[in-house]
């Protein structure tokens, strides 16, 4: 604005100058043109110019100071009060860990990208995406936009170990779980929530990736031995690999080794270990019952009875001695399909079992 206002009032000057002059003949001229051209002109445009800046200079500074105010607003108005006040320009992709909760005022926007987060609201909260309001308690949903209405303040909380959202606007925050795990695809929600922070924090499992845990991915037989290695705080005895398809120099072959030494595996037959196939619920029984008895040579305790079992048929010969100990020591429960009590022995267990299992296991035996 400020390059249009300062041309206008020097040409308004000049005008009204160069009315003045020539209004009386050249002999009665009263100013010469030279004077006028050549020192008046140039002084009142210089004038004209700096009452123009200072003009807008008050103008420029009284709107920078309203927005500073809203801006101050928005970012101490919200979370009533508690947590630390922050702004963002953009909906940029941030990191939120379990428990953390975001408090935004009226106006506010936010994006959920991955994880698990839920939003409270006290007014209105709308799915741009949608173009629905959101009842308060719901859900986020991958991929969806919010925006915070009108005299509302909406708190939204992550219950999974880690969240991906972006936020734009004022908002406050509150801290969260002191420890964590870094996992979009493990929430509060989940029954294997507190065994996969349980393993995950004693290092006994690692995720798929940086961020994904894969709760309901299979986990081999080279994973469970090298689970129970480091359990064990991975020693590095063990005998000779006697495995044909376990080389050596294999992440997992000094685990295989040990294991294999002390009497917890002898493998799948036929002088193979089978590394890489799903290790199924009988197997998974039978590993944890020889690290008791033959590594930490101690007793079985109370076994159950498996006769109500329907599938009790179903368990090996050699895997029902270790199947009934982890049934009477609570480290495995049964499985009630259609209001049949079932074991399922030969099914693959999944990582989220895995860590359900483990978790009693250290804690009722270890």
């Amino acid at each position: 604005m400020k390059k249009y206002i300062r041309p206008l009032g020097a040409a308004l000057v000049l005008a009204l100058l160069a009315a003045g002059a020539y209004a009386v003949s050249a002999d009665d001229s009263l100013i010469s043109l030279s004077y006028l051209r050549d020192t008046f002109f140039p002084k009142a445009v210089q004038t004209g110019g700096q009452s123009a800046d200072q003009a807008l200079q008050g103008v420029y500074e009284s709107a920078l100071d309203e927005l500073d105010a809203i801006h101050s607003a928005a970012v101490n108005g919200v979370g009533g009060g508690s947590g630390d006040g922050y702004y963002s320009d953009t909906l940029q992709s941030r990191s939120w860990s379990d428990g953390q909760i975001i408090s935004l005022p009226t106006g506010s926007g936010f994006l959920m990208l991955d994880g698990a987060a839920m939003v409270i609201h006290s007014g209105a909260v709308v799915d741009t995406t949608d173009g629905a309001e959101m009842a308060s308690g719901s859900v986020l949903r991958y991929g969806h936009r919010y925006l915070v209405g009108e005299d509302t303040t909406a708190q939204v909380t992550v219950f999974s170990g880690q969240a991906r959202l972006g936020v734009q606007g004022g908002y406050a925050l509150s801290p969260g779980r002191g420890q964590h795990t870094p996992f979009f695809d493990v929430n509060q929600n989940d029954w294997f929530y507190a065994p996969v922070n349980y393993a995950y924090e004693r290092g006994l499992f690692s995720g798929m990736d940086e961020n994904h845990f894969d709760p309901g991915g299979s986990m081999n037989r080279a994973m469970l031995m090298s689970v129970l290695h480091r359990l064990a705080g991975s020693p590095s005895d063990g005998g000779a690999l006697s495995f044909a398809d376990v080389p050596d120099g294999q992440w997992y072959s000094q685990a295989v080794r040990w294991g294999a030494a002390q009497g917890i595996t002898s493998g799948t037959g036929e002088g193979i270990f089978s590394p890489f196939n799903q290790v199924t619920r009988e197997q998974t029984v039978v590993m944890l019952y020889n690290y008791t008895t033959k590594y930490l040579k101690r007793g079985t305790g109370a076994v159950a009875n498996l006769s109500d079992y329907q599938d009790l048929d179903r368990v090996s010969d050699w895997a029902r001695p270790a199947m009934a100990w982890a049934v009477g020591q609570g480290i495995v429960s049964g499985v009630n399909n259609g209001g049949r009590l079932t074991l399922e022995p030969q099914r693959g267990a999944t990582r989220a079992e895995m860590a359900t299992m483990l978790q009693a296991f250290s804690e009722k035996i270890l």
